[in-house]
């Protein structure tokens, strides 16, 4: 059976109409799929000065967005230092929208101390729970993260050494 040469005309019309060739634009294509989800709430120390025997630190949280729950955050002090200007423990409501909450602290102490404050922030609904513990260092450095140490044996592959292995307890 021969087809009109018109319908057949019409049919690559269609079948070429419908075949895209232009690349989609950005917010069309699809997301990388390792796509890292932000907290919903950042909490920090910020030093605004510091002595040999004091020093004066905001404990910030920023809520980022609506949670309905309340938080407690608390600030606990190594031995040795005091709190003697703002709060070490505050509950937090339930917010609406984005706040950053700021809580100003004067901490004394006779020497620098060896240990750290910690920022504590708990919330949990009982679907779901937050629970955050940030360092104030007085001033001393991060400690540096040890990698497991590569005393295993080293790979060979076509005449190649990959070098020592990291071998699995």
């Amino acid at each position: 059976m021969k087809r009109p040469l018109a319908t057949m005309f019409l049919m690559q019309l269609l079948f070429t109409g419908c075949a895209n060739t232009t690349p989609a634009p950005d917010a069309a294509r699809p997301l990388d799929t390792t796509v890292r989800l932000q907290s919903p709430i950042r909490v920090s120390w910020e030093e605004v000065s510091r002595t040999d025997t004091g020093a004066v630190v905001l404990a910030k949280i920023e809520r980022l967005n609506h949670l309905d729950m309340p938080f407690v955050m608390t600030v606990e002090l190594p031995p040795g230092v005091k709190a003697i200007e703002g709060r070490t423990e505050l509950t937090l409501l339930p917010n609406t929208e984005p706040v950053l909450v700021t809580e100003r602290l004067t901490l004394a102490f006779d020497a620098p101390p060896a240990g750290d404050a910690l920022l504590k922030l708990d919330g949990d609904s009982g679907a779901m729970g937050f629970h955050y513990q940030v360092p104030y260092r007085f001033g001393r450095a991060a400690p540096e993260e040890q990698g497991p140490a590569a005393t295993g044996v080293a790979p060979l592959k076509g005449g190649k050494s990959f070098g020592p292995s990291i071998p699995l307890k």
